[in-house]
């Protein structure tokens, strides 16, 4: 009996101790592995359109086409979800870090209730994210997102905006980004985003950012 205990414990030990090096071990991103996070679903539909349109429902349908044209690229292309489910946000940071994701991205749709002429595309990030691999910083990522999606869509640039209070950006271990697709607020910006000709805008923007990113990578 004693002998059995023992090696219970023996094995319990060895399990803490693989634990403790797992979780002290160094983040070190993957260069070939991309997460893409379409916002909310579920219950949980995000901002409601001018016409009724759900959020939730144009970042899975912009999510689905850039997976799709990265796979193309030669990418590993993780997404949260693939259909309308909810995902908590810290499981959606803990899959981009699990995966070591050399950077992720937040697909979102934006809203400004008391204005509705407001539009244009903003980028979120949390500050001075480093890169593992020699990647520029998330400063950098965002900005040049942004100049790749304003020149692409022609959508006006409302800036990018640090942002140090969401999960998404504050818990995962890479560069960082949530892009506000535009403000469906505002109805004619709301039909551009539910057609698939500009979400492939969106899409071609993402993919040419991310090359521009990529190559100026400062190892």
């Amino acid at each position: 009996m004693f002998k059995k205990v023992r090696r219970l414990l023996l094995v319990l030990l060895i399990i803490l101790v693989v634990l403790f090096i797992v979780r002290e071990m160094p983040f070190k991103s993957s260069e070939n592995v991309i997460v893409i996070d379409p916002g909310h679903g579920g219950k949980d539909p995000g901002t409601i359109g001018f016409s009724g349109s759900h959020e939730k429902d144009i970042n899975l349908e912009i999510t689905k086409k850039l997976k799709k044209e990265l796979k193309s690229n030669g990418y590993k292309v993780i997404s949260t979800r693939d259909n309308d489910e909810s995902v908590d946000n810290l499981l959606r940071a803990e899959i981009a870090n699990q995966k070591r994701a050399r950077v992720f991205i937040s697909i979102h749709g934006n809203s400004m209730e008391d204005n509705s002429s407001v539009d244009g595309i903003q980028v979120l990030y949390y500050p001075d994210r480093e890169s593992t691999i020699g990647d520029l910083n998330n400063n950098e990522f965002a900005q040049i997102m942004m100049n790749s999606l304003v020149n692409g869509t022609g959508a006006t640039d409302k800036g990018i905006i640090e942002r140090e209070d969401l999960i998404v950006l504050n818990q995962t271990k890479m560069p960082a980004i949530i892009i506000e697709c535009g403000f469906l607020s505002n109805g004619n910006e709301e039909k551009l985003l539910l057609t698939d000709d500009y979400q492939n805008k969106i899409v071609d923007s993402i993919i040419d950012g991310l090359k521009n990113y990529f190559s100026s990578n400062i190892k």
